[in-house]
Formats: C-alpha cells, structure tokens, sequence
C-alpha cells in the first residue's frame, strides 16, 4: 500500500480513455463487503457505459452480470477495476 497504484491507475484511465466510446473506473473493488456493494459496482458500471439509462434495474447479481455480458459484448469498452 502508499505506493501510488491507484494514482497510476488513474493516469493511465485519463490517458487511454479517449480511445474509447465507453469506458469506467471501478475503484476500491478488494472492499466490496457484501452482494449489495457488488450489485452497487455492477450499477456504475452500466450507468458508465450506457450514460445511466437502465442500469438501475439490477435486481440481484445474477442479473446484473448477465446484463453486463450481454451489453458488453457489442461494445468496445475500456474498463480499469483498482483495488483488485
């Protein structure tokens, strides 16, 4: 820790991102304490890439990773997860 990866992390994003149409930075991922943090992730996730229309309709975890695989799938998207 104090090594300064996260603010690389955040350097590279910054860099690299206007390459891309969609992209997201999922910070902190190692402290999602539970399925409601995980299901949390998965909302910013989709609300990153799809500019916040439908990603709130995530009802369990299952859902939102299928959701994700489907939505992903067809799109070129830079996503960086930090604290993994």
């Amino acid at each position: 820790g104090g090594m300064g990866k996260t603010t690389i992390a955040k350097v590279v994003y910054n860099e690299l991102s206007c390459e891309f149409e969609y992209m997201s930075f999922l910070e902190s991922i190692g402290e999602v304490p539970n399925t409601e943090g995980l299901r949390q992730l998965q909302r910013q996730l989709l609300d990153d890439i799809l500019k916040g229309e439908g990603s709130q309709n995530i009802n369990n975890v299952d859902q939102g990773a299928s959701m994700i695989k489907i939505i992903l799938s067809s799109k070129r998207v830079f996503i960086v997860l930090d604290d993994v």
